[in-house]
């Protein structure tokens, strides 16, 4: 260790090779687990149910300890390189916002986020073919928030409300799309 590192551990307060020590640090202040090398599975626990956000001191965390830290403080999942999915459906559950901070969500987080607020398929980058059709499903006119809506997602739209044309035709593929719309018996109904 360096002279510098030991003073910042005097000035901490505890001796980091004295597990009780570094027990009771984490337990006033979860963030002291940065002064602790290797810290163990019952300091990790205790360092993120004191502050979530201590979390981004730990190195690699189990799934345990990545739920502890979003169960207390949501935004804690930020920090955190590859959330499980279980920790990732807790968040989004706490606060649908939360998928926006939320690096390559899950499948199933993007569903749940989807189905709690439609709204928030434009926070999710290339969201699966379900998803999208989820969003459409609640209101046809979050097609515009869905950077290539699949052509099934676009039909679904399109059947849901016939003024939606006019937003699929402002989407970027609408033209793989176009030979669909001249041959489609219900879409040549609505728009004559």
């Amino acid at each position: 260790m360096s002279i510098i590192t030991d003073k910042i551990l005097d000035l901490a307060g505890f001796d980091i090779n004295n597990r009780d020590a570094c027990l009771a640090a984490v337990k006033h202040k979860g963030y002291n687990i940065r002064f602790i090398p290797n810290p163990d599975k019952e300091a990790q626990l205790e360092a993120v149910k004191e502050n979530g956000n201590s979390i981004q001191f730990i190195r690699n965390p189990d799934k345990e300890v990545q739920l502890a830290a979003v169960k207390q403080n949501i935004y804690s999942i930020c920090y955190i390189q590859n959330p499980d999915k279980e920790a990732q459906l807790t968040a989004v559950r706490q606060n649908v916002d939360i998928i926006q901070h939320i690096r390559n969500p899950d499948k199933e987080v993007q569903l749940a986020a989807v189905k709690q607020y439609g709204p928030s398929i434009q926070c999710i980058h290339s969201p699966d073919k379900n998803v999208q059709l989820e969003a459409v499903k609640q209101d046809e006119s979050l097609i515009l928030y869905i950077q290539n809506p699949d052509k099934e997602v676009q039909m679904t739209a399109i059947e849901s409300s016939g003024y939606n044309i006019e937003l699929i035709l402002r989407c970027p593929n609408w033209k793989d799309f176009e030979e669909e719309i001249e041959t489609n018996m219900i879409i040549k109904d609505i728009i004559e």
